[in-house]
């Protein structure tokens, strides 16, 4: 079966199943209360579509695998390893509350395996001719914190309906194309297989029937994190791809973390700083906030994949470019936020 038809298909098997999985996960009755200042719904709404999300990717892989009669390398079976332990981390805080320092010391020790497993970026080469191989204990743990931040972004970013999950399908989709143009199939086959089931979940979660919970959110960030690490691992040369095409999650998520930093609020803490928390304040419905952020992460998707295709100093020159116009969009938003008395340091 030609690789291009595989890709597509792992969407469309991801997606299909989603759909019916998700549903049948809202006839468990595990709900989400909006019992924190920081949640947004008015009423309990159904959670743990994570667990739709997941199945559904597992499905599609294999079906696809089977159909195409070729073998999941180990970059594969490990992503879906740590992706999975990520789940039952989300599960277990979704249903039992987790502390934050237990939840993140597990999120250490699970990307920690995952990178101790192979999927790390052992050497860096951030312009063409400049190449860095890094000491195994430098890889391990570099790529474990990119683990852990990509994680972290993901969740953090699950606030408004269909926001952080439709930019997780947009990611994935252009992780998929990225993977594909290079011919590294097996990363383009999960994250295409994630996509669809995204996509699958978004049926749910944009009407706002339906939450990931951190159950799907952490999912869904270990396997987008550990197909990132796998792409930088076989090219090296493509080492500011994944950046790009998460720009709308790690711009938003570490610029508010410094900036509460900055006003000495704790970081720990549950909060309405983000950029895209400011917008609902000012009134703006879900499903705005969910579409400005959509054609974000469409650009970055878009132009991600151009810069893959082009390769040499097109990457980081990229980078740059989309870095500056996040940080700029960024504090011009927290500036207008403030001014209006939506954040401030002084404001929960």
């Amino acid at each position: 079966m030609p690789e291009t038809l595989c890709i597509l298909l792992a969407f469309a098997l991801g997606a299909v199943p989603a759909i019916v999985l998700c549903r049948l996960v809202m006839l468990l009755g595990v709900v989400d209360a909006p019992t924190e200042a920081r949640k947004t719904q008015k009423a309990p709404v159904p959670t743990l579509g994570g667990l739709g999300v997941a199945a559904a990717t597992a499905i599609a892989v294999a079906a696809v695998t089977m159909l195409a009669a070729g073998p999941l390398d180990n970059a594969v079976l490990v992503t879906f390893a740590g992706a999975f332990a990520a789940l039952a981390l989300g599960l277990a805080d979704d249903t039992m509350r987790v502390p934050a320092v237990v939840r993140l010391l597990l999120m250490f020790a699970i990307a920690l395996g995952v990178t101790l497993m192979g999927v790390r970026a052992d050497s860096l080469e951030p312009w063409p001719g400049i190449a860095v191989a890094l000491p195994v204990l430098v890889a391990v743990l570099g790529s474990a914190i990119w683990l852990i931040i990509v994680m972290n972004a993901v969740n953090f970013m699950d606030g408004a309906d269909g926001l952080s999950m439709g930019m997780a399908a947009i990611a994935a989709a252009g992780l998929a194309a990225s993977a594909g143009f290079i011919g590294a199939w097996n990363i383009a086959l999960l994250a295409a297989a994630l996509s669809g089931a995204l996509a699958g979940f978004l049926v749910w979660n944009g009407p706002g029937k339906l939450f990931v919970g951190d159950t799907g959110a952490l999912f869904t960030g270990a396997a987008l994190g550990a197909l990132c690490l796998e792409l930088v691992r076989v090219r090296p040369d493509l080492l500011f791809v994944p950046p790009i095409l998460l720009m709308p999650f790690l711009s938003d998520v570490l610029l508010t973390l410094i900036w509460r930093t900055k006003h000495g609020k704790k970081i720990t803490e549950a909060h309405r700083d983000h950029v895209y928390q400011i917008a609902l304040k000012a009134g703006l419905k879900h499903w705005q906030v969910s579409a400005i952020h959509a054609v974000w992460a469409l650009n970055a998707a878009a132009i991600g994949i151009i810069a893959a295709i082009v390769g040499g100093q097109a990457p980081l020159i990229v980078f740059l470019v989309v870095l500056a116009v996040a940080i700029w969009v960024h504090v011009w938003i927290r500036r207008v936020g403030v001014r209006a008395g939506f954040v401030g340091a002084n404001i929960p």
